[in-house]
């Protein structure tokens, strides 16, 4: 890690001395000096590296070679910033040398520069003696790991005791390899792909062993491949892997001879465990002696490289996946007691903690596992149980091994970059843009000749995924890239980085000085302060700028109301993020911060003003401002030419913060302009987006108010002259007046769009041909007047490829709209999936099949009505009608796959349809806000036998009885019972008792009694309460002395009911059934039973073994058979 950071140093001196900035500050020779000594540290740092993790000693010294190599970072990055405000400063008075500005000031900077450059020269002569004492090896760019990393061997050998979880793998595999057979003549390669110490050597042999597959196979060969990818010694190890001994051949061509007289004809299974070999051409020449197999012949291929799977596969590689915690458990279990030790249950409880920890990667669950084996105090368990991992004894625990593999694997430049990682939180998801900001800051990455440093750091990015160090890659709804860092890797992220990162409470932790903190983060909620390198400093932010060497400062959701104008002071700062903080204005001393390239504002909605000399900030690359209520630009923003991402524009008034101050930057990703309104010159708009092809998304406002002074005839002429390039993604136009759209939006410009907004404009009556778009996946339509989405009929496009990368479609605010084609046709949108429709009065739907997700609101009944057209739906979640009283019967009769039903908010509907009870498919279904219904339907309902939840929320209110019979699923039963004031009865037969807290899941093994649902104890106004055969149920609550109205209370064929509560005795009860319940049968003798005194003053009381008598005119008990939850 220190030898990629040195790296970076060397470039940067190298620089200085080229640019004669030493002789500017006379420190050239010094600076030559620090160069040597840096250079001669950095020969034997690929050796110190690899020996840190065992060698605390070592570790130590690389901390204080990390500690001088940021000291001289800070002083070269003080002169350069010093540099560019001399330059600055000459160009703003007309100077044409820095020199000619020297003042009294800069003498003194001078001399304070030198004083530190000879400083860090002693430090770092004072490091470079002390390697020798480590006796390091010097090894060259030459040299690869290999000259001190141990061979890593495997075979083909399994032993199936230790082997958990991987069944479903190994079929899996399995499956792929047979099916090759009839499916090509190709040489099938199948890549294993997954991080260290996850099991897919393990999951090889498996495979390797199975019976069908040695019968499946005319041969099978396993070799270890490991870091030495050479062709010959590949060649030579399958060929002796066959004949079975060793062979004396040593000629390349007669290996390669051999090789093809013995593969020839035969189907063979060949293994090539733990490949690193990222050299195409290399693969190459060994896959094309493979290939005279017969057909069906099969590679499988293990490696933790994402890019090893791509060069070596032919098939999708086989990702493998972390085992579940039961199955780890089984494994540490194995190792831990073996098949003869007692379980203690301490031990098994300390022993599960220990495996969470495992993330489900079973080298640790077996490692940590072997370790206990032969410990059986408590403490030795708690003690693995609250340490790090990587603390463990190294001699008795292979995880460090293992995984510090592909740390060693790393490229030099690789390595700070994922040692950096160690500042995020265990489990938390990462930013991917944010990340490579972060290495941008701490002069990890740069740019590399055309290659910006964003590029750069997403091709860091990619090598540390294809690496396996990242996983769980997916896209959130704002198009951000979020991922995750396994627990281990992480860990083993923190072990590498040797100062230390983590987040300390305000109360206590490790001092450091103030000078060598370069990240900080400070969070409100918890009151934290996370740093690195680790410290403890007073939660203060007006105190923030003593830590002078900071480069990344955040802070996240902080009451923060203003910034200190001594911020100018964090001359090394950048990366600064506001977000979402309470200040309204920024201190003119941030417009110093030379190197400042991340600036986030966004979220300040009491922000409304930028400082005036934003511009100064040349190094700039990135200002977000979403969020931001901001009135207007600063002044000549065109200026910071290095920006790259500025999310948002808002046009000014008269002559300030034109459009045309676009023309000049080269910006990516998404840009937001708004007040459009405010362009009173359309040629102003001209030039804004020329040269924009590097946006991803384009946002168009036209924000109307009193002070608009554009025409309708000016708003088309801006549209028009706003053109994007041809490979937009992501569009949206917003408050545009005029009748009709721009005409490049009926052209070529849009093929390439996949999302499109267009949003209150109110005087467009027609769209442009959107259904000739192939990639448009989301369209959203608001407060438009158009009758059709499509009305172009004479287009040509024939129906069945009308919208055909479409998915999701949102109209709201459409009074007019009376469909979505004026030319409908069964197959038009075929991908169509979810459908958002709001107020659109005259809509009537088409036959469309694709649609699952139907959501709308303010439903008209002839909208309504035309529901049933899209007959393969799943889910239906419809309200906010005023008018309807019944149901039409046709809505709900071609729904036959419908999963999912909500009715809400329908004020006069008195009953439901009676086609409900062909939704044999339901599984959910939430009526609610339906103040006039008075019912379900019996009959209906007793269809729905695979509803799992039902919930009823503000209906029946005047609902007198509620019986739920033969719901053996049902585990959460409805808080909102207690707003049913008419309820007098409940009848309940047949249910799994509910545990003291409501839970999410039916695991009846996980608890040792039952209780009545606690939400019984709300109904106040309850005069019936029956329980009928729940075997499970041991005792009845004491809250049900809470029921003063209760007179009735019936409980039959509950077998394990051992006894009755004290509270009965107090109850007002009239009438006590007890019938089939043998214990109680005994406990409630007259006189002689044990719980007779609690009863003995009910007037009417029955107990009995036979409860034939007992019955109730009521719904057959198998409607709901799968009810899991019901809520009213």
């Amino acid at each position: 890690m220190a030898e990629a950071f040195i790296e970076v140093l060397l470039q940067n001196l190298s620089s200085f001395i080229q640019k004669e900035l030493g002789l500017l500050y006379g420190v050239d020779e010094e600076l030559r000096k620090l160069s040597s000594s840096l250079s001669t540290i950095k020969a034997v740092l690929q050796d110190a590296d690899q020996e840190q993790l065992s060698e605390k000693a070592i570790r130590n010294w690389l901390q204080k070679l990390n500690s001088a190599t940021y000291e001289v970072d800070d002083v070269l990055d003080e002169c350069a910033a010093k540099a560019i405000g001399l330059k600055e400063k000459a160009r703003r008075i007309g100077c044409i040398s820095m020199s000619s500005g020297f003042s009294l000031e800069n003498i003194f900077f001078r001399h304070q520069i030198g004083k530190k450059v000879k400083n860090a020269i002693k430090k770092l002569d004072g490091i470079a003696e002390e390697r020798i004492k480590f006796h390091f090896s010097e090894v060259t760019s030459k040299k690869r790991l290999s000259t001190t990393e141990e061979v890593r061997e495997t075979g083909f050998v399994l032993t199936p005791a230790e082997v958990y979880g991987r069944d479903d793998d190994s079929r899996k595999i399995i499956e792929i390899l047979t099916k090759h057979v009839d499916d090509t003549q190709e040489l099938l390669v199948l890549p294993i792909v997954g991080m260290g110490g996850l099991g897919k050597t393990t999951l090889a042999q498996l495979i390797y062993n199975d019976v069908w597959v040695h019968e499946h196979f005319d041969l099978k060969i396993w070799v270890c491949v490991s870091h030495n990818f050479d062709e010959k010694r590949l060649i030579r190890a399958i060929v002796e892997a066959i004949v079975g001994k060793d062979i004396s051949v040593s000629e390349l061509a007669s290996l390669q001879s051999r090789l093809i007289t013995l593969l020839r004809g035969k189907r063979y299974l060949l293994i090539l465990d733990d490949v690193w070999n990222e050299d195409q051409e290399k693969w190459d020449k060994l896959k094309a002696l493979l290939t005279f197999g017969s057909t069906g012949t099969s590679v499988i291929t293990t490696t933790r490289l994402e890019k090893v799977a791509s060069i070596m596969g032919t098939v999708k590689p086989y990702c493998l996946s972390c085992l579940s915690e039961y199955d780890c458990w089984l494994l540490f279990k194995q190792r831990a007691f073996g098949l003869d030790r007692k379980e203690s249950p301490n031990l098994v409880d300390i022993g599960k903690e220990i495996v969470r920890r495992c993330c489900g990667v079973p080298l640790a669950a077996k490692a940590l596992g072997s370790l206990l084996r032969f410990k059986s105090d408590e403490k030795e368990w708690s003690f693995v149980r609250d340490s790090d991992i990587w603390n463990l004894p190294q001699d008795e625990s292979s995880i460090l091994p293992a995984l510090k593999l592909s740390y060693f694997h790393l490229p030099q430049d690789l390595r700070h970059c994922f040692a950096y990682c160690a500042i995020f939180e265990k489990g938390s998801k990462i930013d991917k843009e944010e990340l490579i900001y972060f290495w941008m800051a701490n002069g990890f990455i740069s740019s590399e000749g055309n290659l910006e440093p964003e590029d750069r750091g997403n091709e860091v990015w990619n090598e540390l995924y294809w690496r396996s160090l990242f996983q769980e890659v997916q896209q959130n709804s704002d198009g951000r890239m979020l991922f995750k860092i396994h627990d281990l890797v992480l860990d083993m992220a923190r072990s590498i980085m040797a100062d230390g990162i983590h987040a300390t409470k305000l109360e206590g932790g490790e001092k450091i000085s103030a000078s060598r903190i370069r990240h900080a983060t400070i969070h409100a909620e918890d009151k934290s302060f996370l740093a690195f390198p680790k410290c403890t400093m007073p939660y203060n932010p007006s105190t923030i700028t003593v830590y002078r060497s900071l480069r990344v400062l955040i802070f996240c959701s902080v009451q923060l109301k203003e910034l200190p104008s001594t911020i100018g002071n964090l001359i090394h700062l950048r990366y600064l993020d506001l977000f979402s903080t309470c200040i309204d204005s920024l201190p003119r001393s941030i417009c110093s911060l030379q190197n400042l390239q991340m600036l986030s504002v966004e979220d300040c909605c009491l922000l409304r003003v930028l400082p005036k000399h934003l511009r100064y900030l040349r190094n700039l690359r990135h200002l977000r401002l979403k969020g931001c209520p901001l009135s207007h630009m600063p002044p000549n923003i065109g200026q910071l030419t290095h920006l790259k991402t500025l999310n948002k524009f808002v046009v000014g008034k008269r002559r300030c913060s034109k459009l045309s101050e676009l023309r000049d930057l080269n910006l990516r990703g998404e840009l937001v302009i708004e007040h459009l309104e405010r362009v009173e010159n359309h040629m102003d708009a001209k030039e804004a987006l020329c040269s924009k092809q590097n946006l991803q998304s384009l946002a168009l406002y036209w924000n109307r108010s009193t002070e608009c002074v554009s025409s309708k005839d000016v708003d088309l002429q801006v549209l028009e002259a706003l053109e994007p390039h041809s490979d937009l993604k992501h569009l949206k136009v917003a408050g545009f007046r005029s009748t009709r759209l721009a005409s490049w939006m009926k052209d070529s410009v849009l093929r390439t769009i996949v999302t499109l907004y267009l949003h209150d404009c109110k005087y467009c009556l027609h769209l442009p041909p959107l259904a000739q778009l192939p990639r448009l996946k989301s369209l959203s339509l608001r407060g438009l007047h158009i009758e059709y989405i499509d009305s172009d009929v004479e287009s040509g496009v024939s129906q069945l490829r009308k919208f055909p990368s479409l998915v999701s479609l949102e109209m709201c605010n459409l009074p007019n709209l009376k469909g979505v084609s004026i030319k409908e046709g069964e197959e038009q949108f075929p991908s169509l999936h979810e459908m958002w429709i709001e107020d659109c009065p005259l809509l009537k739907f088409p036959r469309l099949l694709s649609v699952r997700n139907l959501r709308n609101i303010k439903c008209s009944n002839m909208t309504l009505a035309s529901i049933s057209n899209l007959c393969g739906l799943t889910s239906l979640a419809i309200s906010n009608n005023k008018e309807l009283t019944s149901f039409p019967e046709e809505v709900l009769t071609n729904l036959t796959d419908l999963d999912t039903l909500s009715i809400v908010n329908f004020s006069k509907l008195e009953v439901l349809p009676n086609s409900l009870e062909n939704l044999t498919t339901l599984k959910f279904m939430c009526i609610a806000h339906c103040n006039q219904l008075k019912s379900l339907p019996e009959q209906q309902l007793q269809g729905l036998t695979s509803v799992c939840k039902l919930s009823i929320n503000r209906c029946l209110a005047s609902l007198e009885e509620l019986a739920i019979l033969g719901c053996p699923e049902l585990v959460s039963f409805p808080h909102e019972i207690k707003h049913l004031n008419s309820l007098h009865c409940v009848y309940l037969d047949g249910l799994p008792m509910f545990h003291m807290k409501e839970v999410t899941a039916f695991h009846p093994e996980e608890f040792g009694f039952w209780q009545l649902p606690e939400a019984l104890r709300h109904a106040h106004n309850l005069q019936s309460l029956s329980v009928r055969r729940f075997p499970r149920l041991n005792l009845l609550p004491e809250w049900l002395g809470e029921l003063m109205s209760l007179k009735e209370l019936n409980i039959v064929q509950c077998d394990n009911l051992a006894s009755l509560p004290d509270c009965i005795e107090r109850m007002n009860l009239q009438s006590l059934n007890i019938l089939g319940c043998a214990i109680l049968d005994k406990r409630c003798k007259p006189v002689q039973g044990e719980d007779w005194y609690k009863i003995a003053h009910i007037p009417k009381v029955k107990i009995s073994q036979n409860c034939e008598f007992f019955g109730i005119n009521l719904s057959s008990p198998e409607s709901f058979i799968g009810l899991r939850r019901f809520h009213l």
